[in-house]
């Protein structure tokens, strides 16, 4: 019975190594498949940036300055394949609003670019954007024409959606919006490419603004005259002109003090 168990043990260790002999070239061969993939990969991740490409709504006179600072200041960081740091460097730039950086294998960093749009002059040098944020213009951009807008700095926001709102009841007419003011105690005047000017004090600027449009379509539209207009009457405005001053009739008193 010894004998025999031993036999067996023997032929079942010999059936093991045979089938371990056979499977052995297959080990090999997926061994230098990955060994071959992991150089591939290597050689890939290691490639030397040769391009940067630039991508967004980005004007040429944007592109042609940030083409400049990305030779002089970020060349260094995105060689070496550092994406977010580039990203930070970039956005640094005062009239870049977002930067993102990805790699296109194997060479090429893509950079897609949202920077600022000027929507009117704020204060001496600067613009505002849509949503009311303060920055500073790429050089080349000072003789761009827009409306301006006057306040406090923690103004500029509201003034900015004062702004779009009028404009929005301007529509398509001939009148334009030339600047926007609004003093500490939240007095707003507009003044018109015209040269009239419209006091909208702080409360129901909308309402007053259109009631103005109003006046403006049936007895202003003809007028050359910079005219200085009061708005700030209940149901009511008046009118002065260099000659003479005009309170339409039937108008009451001041609503709220002038405001």
């Amino acid at each position: 019975m010894k004998k025999a168990q031993l036999l067996q043990k023997y032929y079942s260790a010999l059936a093991q190594a045979r089938r371990m002999g056979q499977s052995l070239p297959s080990v090999l061969a997926v061994v230098l498949v990955l060994a071959g993939a992991i150089t591939v990969l290597v050689k890939i991740m290691t490639q030397p940036l040769e391009r940067v490409v630039i991508v967004g709504e980005i004007g040429e006179l944007h592109r042609q300055a940030l083409q400049g600072w990305l030779v002089e200041n970020v060349a260094e960081t995105a060689a070496d394949w550092e994406l977010e740091q580039t990203e930070v460097l970039v956005e640094a730039l005062p009239w870049i609003q977002s930067a993102a950086a990805t790699r296109v294998w194997p060479n090429t960093m893509r950079l897609e670019i949202k920077p600022h749009t000027p929507v009117a002059l704020w204060g001496d040098g600067s613009f505002l954007n849509s949503e009311g944020q303060v920055f500073e213009p790429v050089s080349g951009s000072e003789g761009l024409v827009l409306p301006k807008l006057s306040g406090d700095l923690n103004q500029q926001s509201e003034l900015m959606d004062l702004y779009l709102q009028l404009s929005g009841l301007l529509g398509d007419k001939t009148l334009r919006l030339d600047s926007l003011s609004m003093d500490s105690l939240g007095q707003l005047s507009v003044l018109m490419h015209n040269g009239t000017t419209v006091k909208l004090g702080r409360r129901a600027q909308l309402t007053r603004f259109q009631r103005f449009l109003e006046w403006h379509e049936r007895y202003g539209a003809d007028s050359d005259a910079a005219l200085a207009i009061d708005v700030r009457y209940r149901n009511a405005l008046a009118v002065a002109n260099p000659n003479q001053v005009q309170v339409l009739s039937g108008f009451a008193s001041r609503s709220g003090g002038g405001d």
